[in-house]
């Protein structure tokens, strides 16, 4: 007995046939399996039905001897497949195997036709109705696989139509009985289509399933590599950040030393132009950092209810100078009841990245911010009459490092981060975000804010850059192992009064705090070899006791960022502007008093 082949379905494309035929195989001797154990007890009833029918007239030897050998039947086609589906050997000889089981156990099933002669018309018919309802059943429990299912319909269809053909019919419609052939012919027929049809579909829900497990695959595999080039990305922009800090750092601190001993007016205004230009160097590498904070998930929130008047009238006022330079207004409506819950650092950075989009992208017309009450929250319109973001575009200038109409990357336009980091910190600030945007008509941002309580003490922000600190006489240790790092820092804690050991490892670190003991350290976070500022304050702390420390890095790569924050001390970004050091040190010194 051979297998014929399966029925040829359109695969897939980029599916090999030889790979759909071996599941396909696989799923249907699994099949044959399951159905053995679940057919059998119904099957083995069904024998003694007819057994039963045919007891009153056949020999009760043959009776019996039939019921057995049914059983007997059932029990080797269910141990046999349970023993096929752990067998390795191959699909064809799995099919093979499958074949004779269901082929023994049709030519028991025919057998029951031997009871024709002993049985009534009723019992007959009882008995061929038995009989097709198995043969229909088998369509199912073959999966409609033809060699399979015609190994056992053949015998017991062709069984049927013989004994229907040879017995004599006792009643008076011998018609009926000249019928019954031709009928199960034609029923045996149609079966046979049907069983194709279920096969065809059996197995194309095979091919589909094993293309779905293919895109799955190979879905997995892009996001892996994504995630790999993302992390490439990462590790870049973390490099060279920090590569660019250091010198800018170098720079920034010199710069700053050299503005307090320049008071000529000529010098003065160059230095203003020079200042300009870190101001603007220095903008865009703090962006950078904010994008590897949120992605190092290091931004705390500090939910508080805060007047939202107060917040808006802040930003107009610092970016008034820039739009009426550009001839462009800027105007604000707000409600001073109106009060929202949020955190309020993120939120002014969220609404003055808005607003420097929208004054920067704007070249005649105005820029307006609207809060209104929407329900349980409030709605913040940035309305502006720049030149509009078509369409197809809506979502894309929320990406990372997408600018519109910037193809010479005038620096003067940003990085293109601003809009990414807006998306990052509304999902965080659960607060609603939506554009809308025509082409050479505008744009309009709506934020939809969670609306604050009233009864909240209200307080206002207190801008850091209001408070002007003292700086302390003190004696600093620098600790950072770039030569003009520890000199810039030098001569400006000198021109601010410190006294000032520098070192560039931890060894020349410990060696100094034998000689003098400073007030406070200021250590970088990566130094030369495996050295790190954390583990130099760790020993430097050994000998002296809560010794003020603080984190000066030029690194924005995640796990520096989050090593850093948690070793509990305060970090400063590089560069570092003098009044944020001054704050910085004076902080850590009230701090250990």
């Amino acid at each position: 007995m051979t297998t014929q082949p399966a029925p040829t379905i359109e695969a897939p494309s980029g599916l090999p046939e030889g790979e759909i035929d071996k599941s396909v195989t696989d799923e249907l001797v699994a099949l044959y399996e399951r159905q053995s154990q679940r057919t059998g007890p119904a099957i083995g009833i069904t024998a003694v039905i007819i057994a039963a029918a045919a007891w009153s007239r056949a020999p009760h030897g043959f009776v019996i001897a039939w019921v057995l050998a049914e059983w007997s039947t059932l029990a080797i086609r269910r141990l046999g497949f349970r023993a096929l589906t752990g067998t390795h050997t191959t699909p064809q000889r799995k099919l093979r195997i499958a074949q004779l089981l269901r082929g023994l156990h049709a030519l028991t099933n025919a057998c029951a036709v031997l009871f024709f002669p002993y049985l009534s018309d009723l019992g007959r018919t009882m008995v061929t109705l038995i009989l097709a309802g198995l043969t229909t059943g088998a369509i199912g429990t073959s999966g409609g696989y033809l060699p399979v299912y015609l190994v056992y319909a053949g015998p017991v269809m062709g069984a049927l139509m013989l004994g229907w053909s040879i017995t004599p019919f006792n009643g008076e419609d011998q018609w009926l009985a000249r019928a019954m052939v031709p009928l199960l012919l034609a029923f045996s027929l149609v079966m046979v289509g049907l069983a194709r049809d279920n096969f065809r579909a059996f197995r194309k829900s095979i091919a589909k399933r094993i293309e779905e497990v293919r895109l799955n695959h190979q879905l997995r595999a892009a996001l892996e590599q994504a995630e790999t080039a993302n992390a490439a990305k990462t590790r870049f922009l973390a490099s060279a950040s920090h590569d660019l800090r250091q010198p800018l750092h170098s720079l920034s601190l010199f710069f700053a030393t050299l503005r307090l001993q320049v008071n000529k007016p000529e010098n003065v205004q160059l230095l203003d132009h020079i200042d300009q230009a870190l101001t603007s160097l220095q903008t865009q590498m703090n962006t950078l950092l904010d994008m590897s904070k949120l992605d190092a998930g290091m931004v705390h929130l500090h939910w508080r209810s805060f007047a939202l008047q107060l917040l808006l009238e802040q930003i107009q006022a610092a970016y008034i100078p820039v739009a009426h330079q550009k001839g462009v207004a800027l105007t604000v409506t707000c409600a001073p009841h109106l009060v929202v819950n949020s955190d309020h650092e993120q939120l002014s950075r969220v609404l003055r990245n808005l607003v420097d989009n929208a004054v920067k992208y704007t070249q005649q017309g105005g820029v307006h911010i609207e809060a209104l009450e929407h329900g349980d929250s409030i709605e913040v319109r940035i309305s502006d009459t720049g030149c509009g973001i078509a369409a197809p575009l809506h979502k894309q200038v929320f990406e990372e490092f997408f600018q519109i109409d910037n193809p010479e990357r005038d620096r003067n336009r940003g990085l293109g981060l601003g809009l990414s980091i807006v998306r990052r910190l509304t999902t965080l600030l659960y607060v609603e975000l939506h554009l809308q945007s025509t082409p050479g008509r505008g744009t309009t941002i709506t934020l939809t804010i969670p609306r604050g309580s009233m009864s909240t003490r209200v307080t206002p922000a207190v801008d850091p850059r209001d408070i002007q600190p003292s700086m302390p006489m003190c004696n600093v240790l620098v600790l950072d192992d770039e030569m003009a790092v520890r000199v810039g820092m030098q001569a400006l804690l000198k021109r601010m009064g410190c006294e000032v050991m520098l070192a560039s490892c931890i060894s020349e670190a410990l060696e100094h705090i034998t000689v003098r003991q400073p007030d406070l350290v200021l250590a970088d976070l990566r130094l030369r070899g495996q050295e790190n500022g954390i583990d130099a304050v760790k020993q430097l702390r050994q000998h002296i006791r809560n010794l003020p420390a603080i984190i000066i890095t030029g690194d924005t790569a995640p796990d520096r960022l989050k090593q850093a924050q948690a070793a509990g001390l305060p970090v400063l970004h590089k560069p570092v502007a003098p009044e944020a050091l001054m704050t910085a040190i004076a902080r850590s010194l009230d701090a250990a008093i």
